[in-house]
């Protein structure tokens, strides 16, 4: 038992696993942040430019 504790304590494989896994969580998240601010910024262009368009009071779709 005592050698498995001592060689539990020595392995450092799951440590390293753990830290792949946190940076992949941060890349995925500041992939989810970007996408979303990307597709705001994009939806809010889309509806300028169809007002532009189509200005207010005519009948029309963008």
């Amino acid at each position: 038992m005592i050698k498995f504790i001592k060689g539990f304590k020595k392995d450092e494989s799951g440590a390293a696993m753990v830290e792949y896994a946190i940076a992949l969580l941060v890349a995925a998240g500041i992939g989810v942040a970007t996408f979303s601010t990307m597709g705001t910024a994009a939806g809010a262009n889309a509806t300028k430019a169809c007002g532009t368009i189509n200005p207010a009071g005519t009948h029309g779709t963008c």
